[in-house]
C-alpha cells in the first residue's frame, strides 16, 4: 500500500491510499508433436522416434529457448519388431523453456510386411507311365536378415497342371500354403 494524501473537508478527513496492482504473465502452452514414422519389417526392433513438431512458440521464438534436456519416446511402438500399428509417446526429460509449459501428442508407428516372392523350382522327368505329384522346392526372395521360411505358418502346398500329369509335355507347377503376420506373400 502507498499513501497518496490526506484529503481535508469541513466535516471529514480523508486518508487516500492505493494498493498495488499485480500482474501475472502465465507461460505460453507450446504443444510438442510426436511425428509419425512408417518403416516396413524388417526383425529388428524399433527404438526411438521421428523427431517432433512444436507449435505455439511466440513470434521470433524458436527451440533455442529451450534448455538442457532431450524428448523421451515411450509407448508401444519402443521394441516393436511385428507388422502393426504402434504407440508412439512422447515425453521430456529435464527440458525447460521459462515461458513455455508443455503440452504432448503422441503419434504411432506403422511397422507394413516386408515384400516376400516364393518361387516354384522348376523340375523334369522322363516319361515312366506314372502321375507326377508334388514339386521341387521353392525358392525364396524377401526374407529379412537371419530368417527363413521356419518364420512362416501354414505349410508349402504344390499345384498347378503338373499335379497328376503323365504324358510328356510341359506343365505348370505353382506353390501355395505359407501364412505370415510380417510378410506379404506372393507366389
Amino acid at each position: 500500500k502507498r499513501t497518496v494524501g490526506v484529503i481535508n473537508t469541513s466535516s471529514y478527513t480523508y486518508l487516500i491510499t492505493w494498493d498495488l496492482g499485480k500482474l501475472v504473465i502465465n507461460p505460453a502452452i507450446l504443444t510438442v508433436t510426436a511425428n509419425a514414422d512408417t518403416k516396413t519389417y524388417d526383425g529388428l526392433a524399433y527404438n526411438g522416434g521421428n523427431g517432433v513438431t512444436f507449435s505455439g512458440f511466440v513470434p521470433g521464438e524458436d527451440a533455442g529457448v529451450f534448455t538442457g534436456g532431450s524428448v523421451v519416446y515411450t509407448g508401444s511402438s519402443q521394441g516393436a519388431v511385428n507388422a502393426g500399428i504402434y504407440d508412439i509417446d512422447i515425453s521430456t526429460s529435464n527440458l525447460s523453456a521459462q515461458n513455455y509449459t508443455f503440452n504432448y501428442v503422441n503419434s504411432t508407428l506403422t511397422i507394413d510386411k516386408a515384400a516376400l516372392t516364393v518361387t516354384a523350382n522348376n523340375d523334369g522327368k522322363t516319361y515312366d507311365g506314372l502321375a507326377y505329384n508334388g514339386g521341387n522346392g521353392v525358392t525364396f526372395s524377401g526374407f529379412a536378415a537371419g530368417e527363413d521360411d521356419s518364420f512362416l505358418g501354414g505349410a508349402l502346398a504344390y499345384g498347378g497342371s503338373a499335379q497328376g500329369a503323365v504324358n510328356a509335355g510341359s506343365y505348370t507347377i505353382t506353390a501355395s500354403g505359407y501364412t505370415s503376420g510380417n510378410y506379404d506373400i506372393s507366389y
